[in-house]
C-alpha cells in the first residue's frame, strides 16, 4: 500500500513535452541542456505555459550553435575553450571586421600559431610567457633580437648564459647573482636597486650602507629541524623594533609607543635616522623641539565652547562640515551663523511639522493634500515656482481640483483616448515629463510633443541593427521579418501609418499570417 501512494504521489509531477514523458520538469530541462529556473523565470514574466518557454530556450540555445571544421559546437565559448582561445578576443574580432564566428576564429589560430614559440622542447604561447617562465627579461630578448639579427631561441639562450655568469661577490662571499645576496640579508632586491640609482654609487658599496645600519643581523644556529643554506643570513630573534625604547630616562614598550606619548610620527623619525645617520633618540629629540616651535594649530570657539578646529564642532553637533564651509562661503556670511543655520535646520527636521489650513491642524502637508485630493508635489512645486505661500497653492488647486483631474484624464493620441498622457507615455516606454518640459518650451501642445518622441524613437529602433521580438533577439529587423516569413516594408510602412511600435506592427502581419494559414 505505501509504495501505492508514493507511485501516486509522483505521477502529479510527471511532465509531457513533445511526445516524451519526463518524471519532472527539471528532468525535462536536463535532457535538452537549459536551465531550469531559467525557463521557470521566463515562464514567470511572459505568463506563458512551460511547454512554450522550453522551446524558447531550446531555439535560443541552437541559434547559438556554430560549426567550424565541420564539427558542431554548442557555442562560440565551447570552441574556443577546445582550442585554447580567448572568446572576448574573438568576438571583439567578429565586431571589429563584421566577419563570421568561424572566420574569427580561424584568424585567432593562426595568430596563437604564429606567436607560439618552443624552447628545450617546451612549448610556451608567446615570448614573454616563455621569458617569465625562465625569469628573465623579455623586452631585453627582443632588443638582443633586433640588434643582431637572430632568432628568440637564440637570444634566450644567450640571456640564460649570461644570467648564470652573473657572480655576485660581498663581504667575502659570493652569490650567483645580486637577488641571492639581497634575499640572503633580508632585503629587497627592487628597494636595494631604486637606493643604487639615486646614490649613482657600486651595488656593494650601497649594501654595506644599508646592512651596516641596520642593527640585529648575524648569522641564525643551525637546528635539527630545519637547514638554512650557506649564505643566508638570518635575523635575531627578536628586533630592536621591538626591544623596549629608553628616552630622557623613561622606558617605552618601542619606539612607536614613544612617540604616540609626545604625538609625533614614528615613520617620520626612523626616515630621519636614516637619512642623517643619526640614533632614534636623536630623531625623536629633533620632532619633538620642532612640534614645540610650531605655531600651535587654528582653535573655534562657538557658544563660549573651544574646540579643535571647524570639523570637530560640527561632528560634535552631527552636522557636514563642508556643507557649513560652503554655506559661508556662498552667502558670505561667518562660520557661526552658517553653523546656526544648520543646527536650526537639524532642529526642524527632527522635530515633528505641523500644517494648519482653514484652521485645522494637520499632521504634515501630504496628509492635508490627501483629505482635499490634491497632488502634494505640485503644491509645493508652485510654491517655490511663484513665490507664494504654501496655503495660496493648495487654494490654487483646490479651486482648479475639477479642471485639473479632467485635463490630467483624457489624451488622445492617434484617434486613440488614454486614462493620461503618464498611461500613453508608460505604453510607448516614453518619459512624460521631457514631453511635458518641450510642450513648455516650445510653446506646443502635448499631442505634438509626444508626437516628436515618438518620431524620434522610431528613427533610433531603425537605425538600431538588434531587434526584440518576444524576448529573442535578432541582429536586424529585417532577420526577424525573414524568420517569422513577413515582408519588413510592410512592417515599417505599417509603423509609420499608425503610429505604432515595430513590435506591435511585426505582431499584426504575425497575427494576419496565422489567420490565412487557418483559413
Amino acid at each position: 500500500m505505501p509504495r501505492k501512494i508514493r507511485s501516486n504521489y509522483m505521477e502529479k509531477f510527471k511532465f509531457v513535452y513533445n511526445g516524451r514523458t519526463f518524471e519532472s520538469k527539471h528532468k525535462c530541462c536536463n535532457f535538452y541542456g537549459i536551465c531550469y529556473r531559467s525557463v521557470m523565470a521566463y515562464q514567470n514574466q511572459y505568463k506563458c505555459r512551460t511547454e512554450e518557454a522550453i522551446t524558447h530556450f531550446i531555439e535560443l540555445k541552437k541559434s547559438k550553435e556554430i560549426i567550424f571544421r565541420n564539427r558542431k559546437w554548442a557555442s562560440i565559448k565551447t570552441c574556443c575553450e577546445f582550442y585554447d582561445l580567448n572568446e572576448d578576443s574573438v568576438k571583439t574580432d567578429m565586431w571589429n571586421r563584421k566577419c563570421t564566428p568561424q572566420e574569427a576564429i580561424e584568424r585567432a589560430i593562426e595568430w596563437k600559431k604564429a606567436h607560439e614559440i618552443t624552447y628545450h622542447g617546451v612549448k610556451y604561447p608567446s615570448l614573454p610567457q616563455c621569458c617569465e617562465d625562465l625569469e628573465i627579461n623579455p623586452i631585453s630578448v627582443r632588443l638582443y633580437m633586433e640588434k643582431n639579427g637572430v632568432s628568440s631561441t637564440r637570444a634566450i639562450t644567450h640571456y640564460i648564459k649570461s644570467k648564470e655568469k652573473r657572480a655576485f661577490e660581498f663581504r667575502g662571499k659570493e652569490y650567483k647573482n645580486f637577488t641571492e645576496c639581497c634575499l640572503a640579508y633580508g632585503l629587497k632586491p627592487k628597494s636595494v636597486s631604486s637606493a643604487v640609482f639615486k646614490a649613482k654609487r657600486p651595488h656593494a658599496d650601497v649594501m654595506e650602507e644599508i646592512i651596516s645600519h641596520m642593527e640585529g643581523c648575524m648569522p641564525k644556529e643551525v637546528t635539527k629541524k630545519e637547514e638554512i643554506p650557506e649564505n643566508q643570513v638570518m635575523s635575531k630573534e627578536r628586533h630592536r623594533a621591538k626591544e623596549a625604547f629608553f628616552y630622557e630616562g623613561n622606558k617605552y614598550i618601542s619606539l612607536g609607543q614613544c612617540c604616540e606619548f609626545y604625538g609625533i610620527n614614528e615613520s617620520s623619525v626612523r626616515s630621519r635616522a636614516w637619512r642623517k645617520k643619526c640614533t632614534w633618540e636623536e630623531a625623536v629629540k629633533y620632532y619633538i623641539q620642532k612640534k614645540e616651535t610650531e605655531t600651535p594649530k587654528m582653535q573655534f570657539f562657538y557658544k563660549g565652547k573651544r574646540y579643535k578646529s571647524v570639523s570637530a564642532c560640527c561632528a560634535e553637533y552631527g552636522i557636514n562640515a563642508s556643507s557649513v564651509r560652503n554655506r559661508a562661503k556662498t552667502t558670505e556670511c561667518s562660520i557661526e551663523e552658517s553653523l546656526d543655520h544648520f543646527i536650526k535646520k537639524a532642529r526642524m527636521e527632527t522635530q515633528p511639522s505641523v500644517f494648519i489650513f482653514r484652521d485645522k491642524t494637520y499632521r504634515s502637508l501630504e496628509e492635508c493634500c490627501l483629505e482635499y485630493g490634491v497632488n502634494a508635489d505640485s503644491v509645493s512645486s508652485r510654491k517655490y515656482r511663484l513665490n507664494c505661500t504654501m496655503e495660496e497653492s493648495l487654494e490654487h488647486f483646490i479651486e482648479n481640483k475639477d479642471m485639473i483631474a479632467e485635463r490630467i484624464q483624457k489624451f488622445t493620441f492617434k484617434g486613440i483616448e488614454y486614462r493620461s498622457l503618464r498611461a500613453c507615455c508608460q505604453k510607448y516606454g516614453i518619459d512624460d515629463i521631457c514631453v511635458r518640459q518641450r510642450a513648455r518650451d516650445k510653446n506646443c501642445s502635448l499631442e505634438e510633443s509626444f508626437t516628436h518622441f515618438m518620431t524620434r524613437k522610431r528613427k533610433k529602433m531603425l537605425s538600431n541593427p538588434e531587434f526584440e521580438y518576444h524576448g529573442t533577439v535578432y541582429p536586424s529587423l529585417k532577420v526577424c521579418c525573414e524568420k517569422l516569413g513577413i515582408n519588413k516594408s510592410s512592417v515599417i510602412s505599417r509603423s509609420h501609418r499608425t503610429g505604432c511600435s515595430l513590435q506591435e506592427a511585426v505582431e499584426y502581419y504575425v497575427s494576419q499570417q496565422e489567420r490565412r494559414t487557418l483559413d
